[in-house]
């Protein structure tokens, strides 16, 4: 059996996109300046900003970007945010990367593998502060080492941040390609695949799959990747190069509302939940979603902090150290500028 992995954004990909999005490109310019366009009533005055998120429906940590919309926080702080849902890290980079949207809430370790693939975005904030994927199995799947692994299916999502660390956990633990087989999955019916045993193990955030498990009455363990060996970033910002040289007050004052937003998560989950769960129509059960919010807000940097958002190039040498060692990313830009901490809302 062979392994099946979407490669890593190429400059070609990102060209034919451009030319694609030409049209969207011009509008999404013509609309980013502060009070450069009208949008619904009353929020004419208001910065226009969109936003690519990660998934293609709610999970519990877009809590904070629900409670901004309907908390009016995004509005406090003089903006007017629209998301997309595109339904990956990778592809929620390339819609920045296209100048589809201005900003993207997305897995940092795959945008290292798209900025090394020259894609034009820059880190303006680390929001999670340990790496959650790894792989889940149900009880009675042994999945004790590395090894454990081999013969498996994995389910895995092209355009996801795990299809950026699935194949560097592989070969960081020298396990072929002929052991596995990598089934390519939507990033919302890889748990149904594990479910009903199209799949041994999906690839992701571990603790978002155990507390589904849970939810439906089943046992789930996992293992992240992180304890074996792969100490990469997770979830942040990043901005389109254009964007962050043109407006980097408005993306300061949208770190800030999500700041915002993001403590009054921490705060009550359960009350943030009910927003959200009202809001995903049904899609997000209340229960699931503070179970979810147990697993990701220990992993989340505290944003009473002063150095809230910050990052270190450390980090950032260490995730593409291991990446273009292990995970086949190649490319030639700075490990320093691919990311500032000048735009953060700190003092």
């Amino acid at each position: 059996m062979h392994a099946q992995r979407k490669p890593l954004v190429t400059r070609r990909m990102l060209a034919t996109l451009v030319a694609l999005s030409a049209t969207a490109t011009l509008a999404a310019c013509s609309s980013s300046a502060p009070g450069g366009a009208s949008g619904p009533e009353g929020e004419a005055d208001l910065a226009p900003v969109s936003l690519s998120l990660d998934w293609n429906s709610y999970v519990a940590y877009h809590a904070p970007f629900v409670l901004a919309q309907e908390n009016g926080i995004w509005a406090e702080h003089g903006l007017s945010v629209q998301h997309t849902m595109p339904g990956g890290s990778g592809d929620a980079l390339l819609e920045v990367g296209t100048a589809k949207t201005d900003l993207a809430w997305a897995d940092l370790s795959t945008s290292v593998a798209s900025m090394l693939q020259d894609v034009p975005v820059t880190a303006v904030a680390k929001v999670q502060d340990r790496n959650a994927s790894g792989l889940t199995v149900l009880e009675g799947t042994k999945l004790d080492s590395a090894e454990d692994v081999k013969g498996m299916r994995i389910g895995s999502t092209p355009g996801g941040s795990d299809s950026t660390l699935i194949g560097a956990f592989l070969r960081a633990n020298n396990i072929s390609e002929n052991d596995v087989q990598i089934v390519s999955l939507p990033a919302n019916g890889k748990f149904a695949a594990l479910m009903t045993g199209e799949v041994d193990a999906i690839s992701g955030q571990v603790y978002y799959y155990i507390s589904n498990a849970a939810g439906q009455g089943a046992t789930a363990e996992g293992m992240s990747y992180s304890d074996l060996g792969l100490d990469v970033l997770d979830h942040g910002f990043v901005a389109g190069n254009d964007f962050l040289e043109r407006e980097p007050e408005t993306i300061t004052s949208f770190l800030a509302a999500y700041r915002e937003a993001l403590a009054l998560t921490i705060a009550d989950p359960a009350a943030a939940c009910a927003v959200l769960s009202g809001k995903s129509e049904g899609a997000l059960l209340q229960a699931d979603c503070e179970a979810q919010l147990d697993g990701w807000l220990p992993l989340v940097g505290d944003p009473s902090e002063p150095g809230w958002g910050e990052s270190t190039e450390a980090e950032w040498a260490s995730t593409v150290a291991i990446l273009t060692e292990f995970g086949g990313a190649d490319g030639e830009r700075e490990t320093a500028t691919m990311f500032t901490n000048e735009v953060l809302p700190n003092d």
